[in-house]
């Protein structure tokens, strides 16, 4: 659908993912992480911090979700390069 035309009755315009200042770190973070880092607060504290990581950029649609059983270390190296891609098209306000 072309943004400049009149959208159809009863639709809305599609709405961005909130970013909270502490995802957009989060994003930063994977953007830059080398092998070893620390992992941020809060993601850190859960059962699972690389899944969680995956989760809030699937949320925040940095990544598509993973299909069931994919590698998770391909996941994470797929993701340092889409959040830089995202945050060059999400430039801070």
């Amino acid at each position: 659908m072309d943004p400049l035309l009149p959208r159809p009755a009863g639709t809305s315009p599609p709405v961005a993912p909130q970013v909270r200042p502490r995802d957009r770190e989060l994003v930063e973070w994977v953007a830059n992480a080398t092998p070893g880092d620390k992992i941020p607060e809060p993601w850190r504290w859960a059962s699972s911090p690389t899944r969680s990581i995956i989760l809030t950029l699937v949320d925040l649609e940095v990544i598509p979700r993973p299909a069931p059983g994919t590698d998770l270390t391909v996941v994470v190296t797929e993701a340092s390069a889409a959040a830089v891609a995202w945050l060059e098209a999400h430039p801070q306000r």
